[in-house]
């Protein structure tokens, strides 16, 4: 099945509008059937101190929108004979994760490592921003997550991990001999053509233009500019800097085949349960909304950022970003009445 016609862009608009509500300082979504743009809409600002609409051009930090191209990277060595999916992480970093001789790529990939998290470590609990002034080297985040109690064996069960993607990065720069940053430029954006897309190092600020990123810890301290950090702490599990146009693009493209191998992009498909109501591919998300349209794609936060990218298979994508991490009103929610809007069959 196949969209006819054209989006309702009036009844979009106040959908997001609704979805905004109660969140700021400003929230962007951007539609595109079949690669191109059938909606974008803007509710509140890209920039508190010198108030604009968000655009679909401007970078903003993607937080674990980054899986999904880490992931695609790790498949496309995979379909070359670079690595395998069942190579061991002892193979391609010995020593730097105690037995891990039963730790595979793919448990990597699927968030199955048993491994614990390194994130709330690092950030503070509360929320410290300036923390993350300096530069992470990978290899410190993995010895900050072994130092946690929490770990499972791995196919144990699913859990959301960041050190898994953080080993991956490591492992493709280790079986390549390239920085991840190069590898992602070279098999990822300039096949398809994302000039704005990169994945920083350890600069603090964002290329221009972008929207300023903001936390906001509880309804009464209002919004902290946190847009100046390293996010060496993410890394290969969440730094990608892109635009909402970029963003879809890339989407549009390894949903739609023009990525990866079929046999590697049915596998990167290929999802189990996660949650009561969400499935968890090798670095995609897969769930329902409420008519039966199964989406895949994936969620981020982190300073300064929501986001949601998610495409069907007819051909339709939906980029959401809030330039917040909002610690009041929770992450961009995977139903709403935007999304039934912009999905309707």
């Amino acid at each position: 099945m196949t969209y006819g016609g054209t989006v309702n862009g009036d009844r979009l608009q106040q959908a997001l509008a609704e979805l905004a509500q109660g969140r700021g300082p400003g929230v962007f979504a951007l539609v595109t059937q079949d690669g191109e743009p059938v909606f974008s809409g803007c509710v509140g600002t890209a920039d508190l101190a010198r108030p604009r609409p968000i655009r679909a051009e401007d970078r903003f930090r993607v937080a674990s929108v980054t899986k999904p191209y880490v992931a695609a990277v790790v498949l496309l060595l995979e379909s070359e004979g670079v690595l395998r999916l069942d190579d061991v992480v002892e193979r391609w970093l010995p020593g730097l994760v105690p037995d891990a001789t039963a730790i595979t790529v793919e448990h990597l990939l699927r968030m199955r490592s048993g491994l614990p998290d390194y994130v709330r470590t690092v950030l503070g609990d509360p929320l410290e921003p300036a923390r993350l002034q300096r530069y992470f080297p990978p290899e410190e985040l993995v010895g900050i997550a072994l130092a946690e109690p929490d770990r499972w064996k791995p196919a144990a069960g699913w859990r959301y991990c960041n050190t898994d993607y953080v080993l991956l990065g490591l492992i493709v720069e280790r079986a390549t001999g390239r920085a991840l940053r190069d590898l992602l430029q070279e098999r990822v954006c300039e096949p398809l053509g994302l000039t704005a897309t990169y994945l920083p190092d350890r600069e603090l600020e964002l290329r221009p233009p972008h929207v300023r990123g903001y936390l906001r810890r509880d309804a009464e301290s209002g919004f902290e500019d946190v847009t100046e950090y390293t996010a060496s702490e993410a890394w290969a599990s969440g730094a990608l800097v892109s635009t909402a146009a970029e963003v879809a693009r890339f989407l549009d493209a390894l949903l739609g085949g023009r990525l990866l191998p079929p046999e590697q992009l049915a596998r990167m498909r290929d999802a189990t349960r996660a949650a009561p109501d969400l499935d968890y591919g090798l670095g995609l998300m897969r769930y329902a909304l409420d008519d039966g349209t199964v989406l895949h794609g994936h969620l981020g936060t982190h300073y300064g950022v929501l986001s949601y990218a998610f495409g069907d298979d007819r051909g339709r994508t939906v980029v959401i970003h809030q330039n917040c991490w909002d610690e009041v009103a929770g992450g961009v929610p995977r139903h709403s009445a935007f999304l039934e809007a912009a999905f309707a069959r």
